[in-house]
């Protein structure tokens, strides 16, 4: 039943019709948004190993209310970067209600970000699920390989804001 629930959770936010305005609170701001990932990789030629994969993601909040993301994630067989504009490629985030909310698919499952704001929007929280359909994950690597993994977990979670466009200059 979890994860029936779980599942329409992560349609409902991939599907959202129409995104809620940014709050004015964090309007020109900058959201950093960090995490491990571990568990078990599979790879293509059937060869199991521990991993360990260190994410970031940092989010600009234009004046407009416009998201700007940056990512980066990490591990010892990688490293693999990028941007994303408002409304472009996958893994967008946007509000919902008082909650920044991203969801970033993957071959098989999904990863959902949710970020939770104190009242004066001057520090966050963030919690991180990892949706998979009977127990595993299929994704590609800061290596660019696709694995099967299982037994995901995510630990240290952390999140801060600072004024400001931390992409300018």
């Amino acid at each position: 039943m979890r994860m029936i629930c779980l599942t329409a959770s992560f349609i409902f936010a991939l599907h959202a019709s129409s995104a809620f305005a940014a709050p004015a609170g964090l309007l020109n701001k900058t959201i950093t948004i960090s995490f491990a990932t571990t568990g078990m990789a599979k790879a293509p030629d059937g060869k199991s190993h521990g991993f360990t994969t260190k994410v970031s993601r940092i989010i600009y909040v234009s004046s407009a209310g416009r998201l700007f993301s940056r990512f980066r994630a990490t591990n010892r067989g990688g490293d693999r970067s990028g941007e994303i504009a408002p409304g472009q490629g996958k893994g967008n985030f946007s509000f919902q209600s008082d909650k920044l909310i991203g969801v970033i698919p993957y071959e098989v499952g999904a990863r959902q970000v949710t970020v939770t704001f104190d009242p004066g929007f001057s520090s966050c929280s963030v919690n991180v699920i990892e949706g998979h359909t009977g127990g595993i994950i299929r994704r590609k690597a800061p290596n660019g390989v696709m694995y099967e993994l299982s037994g995901v977990t995510t630990t240290s979670p952390s999140c801060s804001i600072q004024s400001g466009n931390a992409f300018a200059g």
